[in-house]
Order: C-alpha cells, then structure tokens, then sequence
C-alpha cells in the first residue's frame, strides 16, 4: 500500500510537471512564476483525483468520461491563469530597460521620459549698453526647467532663490560667454551688472497676479524682467556663479544687493566683519556703492546667500 501511495504522488508530480512546462514552452509562462506553480498544483491535484475515482469505478466508458472531465477543468484552469503571465513585465520597474530613460543629455536634470521626446526651448535675445558698446546676447532655456521652478513654492525666503542648484548649467553659460568677451573678470561683472539693470520692470501683481512673487533666476530670464527682488536675485546668482561674495540687501521695501569690492567707495553696510558695498539692480546706470537718494540713512535688511 505505501508503494502503491508513492508511484500516485510520483505520477501526479509528473503530471504537475508535464503541464508546467507545456505552459512554459507553449505560452511563454517563467518556470519560477505563481502561474506557473498554480498550474503545477492544478496538474498535480487534477491527476491525484482523477486516479482516485478511476480506482472507484470499474467501466472504461465512465473512466473515459472522468479523464475527458480532468482534461476540461485543467484547461480552464490554465486559461484563468495563463493570462495573467503576459501582464508580468520583462524588468523590474526601476531598472534601465523597464523604464526607457534616455541618457541622452536634455539640458536639464528635471527631465525623465519614457520616449524621445524633443526638448522645447525658450528663446530670448537681450539688448543693452555697456559703456560705448551696445551687446547682443542670445539664450535659449528648456521650457521643463522654467515650468520646474514656476511650480515652486514662491514665499520670501530670497536667498534660496539665488543658490538653487538646477540652475547652474544656464548660469554658467551665461557668465562664460560674458566672460569670453570681456577683457577681465571685473569688466566681466560689470558687464552682467549693466545686462541685469537694463531688463524691463513690471510689478508683481501685474505680471503674476500676486501681491509678491520672487522670481528665480530662470524665470526672470524667460520672462525678460521683473521687479526688485527679481533683479536682485539674478544678479546676486550670477555674481555668486563667478565666485563673488554677495548678499542681498533690503532698505523698506525695496530689494539690492551688496558686493565686497577692494577698490570700490560709496555707500556699504558692515555684515560678518565685511563691507558689503550697496548695488541698484532696478534701472540702469546704477554704480558699486551708489545709492538711490530715498534709501539713504535707511535700516535694511541683510540677507546672506
């Protein structure tokens, strides 16, 4: 009787088998998947009562009948559970081939897309003057990065604004082409200090809606203008980008920054033991140290970056 118990859960087993590797073969189903294991158990279980109510009945027809039965209720079996083996994904969700990320470069470290899709661009040309010179500068921004910071939190936390990191691709290009054209990194910095005060001023509630919506650099850029702490914030970021020590500094209701400079006079405030040298970023012609006539003697506000 044992013997006899053994060879039926061998020839189950080997029916269990038998059919997982025809689900295999034929329907593409991983040998180490549930369906393929639910399909084993329903091999093994369907041929272990088949044999049992083989052995109850003694007419080859109704033998026949039970086995065609067996046959039926493992085929529906397999198709309930096959079906679900074509839904499983060929990599796990995270890794390169399941989630299509290109390493192509967009420009900007916010883009993550499952297909090649083109980047689209803002295109933005600047005039002003500089000394005897009237330059031309020409940028273009991937509209992903600009809708990135438009969808921040906008409060006025001013200096976060100018030390974003996500940033610092546009910046640099910037600065290097000033730089590549100027005949110092003085008259470099002087040169972007001129670019950023001849941007057009337009107040917040006019051009957003809000009472104050400080601007991150790339918005300002897109936009092509803003109000104080709009040009405060870009030029304190691109100052910073060429390794200067600035702040941003705020008479009553208004917004500047500050600069260390070793050969400049004017007007300056006393912050960490350093002078920090007033500088008007709204309007143009504004000098290092030259402050306008309503903010002088003012308590400010200084901001360290």
């Amino acid at each position: 009787m044992y013997m006899g118990l053994g060879i039926d859960v061998v020839i189950c087993a080997t029916v269990g088998v038998f059919c997982t590797f025809i689900a295999h073969f034929c329907f593409g189903a991983p040998l180490d998947n549930s369906a393929a294991k639910g399909i084993f158990l329903l091999g093994f279980t369907g041929w272990a009562v088949f044999a049992y109510l083989l052995n109850k009945i003694e007419s080859g027809a109704s033998a026949l009948l039970i086995f065609c039965i067996f046959i039926l209720v493992l085929g529906l079996g397999c198709f309930f559970i096959l079906p679900s083996v074509s839904e499983i994904p060929d990599n796990i969700e995270g890794s390169p081939a399941s989630t299509g990320i290109k390493s192509a470069d967009t420009s900007d470290p916010k883009i993550s897309t499952t297909t090649a899709i083109p980047v689209e661009y803002y295109t933005r040309t600047y005039h002003w003057t500089y000394g005897r010179y009237n330059p031309t500068y020409t940028i273009r921004i991937p509209k992903p990065l600009y809708n990135y910071y438009r969808q921040q939190p906008h409060d006025r936390n001013y200096p976060k604004y100018a030390i974003s990191d996500d940033d610092r691709k546009v910046l640099d290009r910037i600065i290097t082409s000033f730089q590549e054209h100027s005949s110092s990194k003085t008259d470099a910095a002087y040169d972007v200090v001129a670019f950023v005060q001849s941007l057009p001023y337009f107040s917040d509630d006019i051009s957003t809606g809000y009472d104050e919506y400080p601007r991150y650099p790339i918005e300002t850029l897109v936009d092509n203008g803003g109000d104080c702490e709009d040009t405060a914030i870009l030029t304190a970021a691109l100052l910073k980008e060429m390794n200067y020590d600035v702040v941003m500094i705020s008479p009553p209701g208004h917004m500047a920054i500050g600069i260390t400079c070793s050969d400049c006079s004017g007007t300056f405030y006393t912050y960490n033991h350093k002078k920090y040298f007033y500088l008007e970023t709204t309007g143009n012609n504004w000098k290092v140290g030259q402050i306008p006539l309503k903010y002088e003697n003012s308590k400010v506000k200084v901001y360290p970056l």
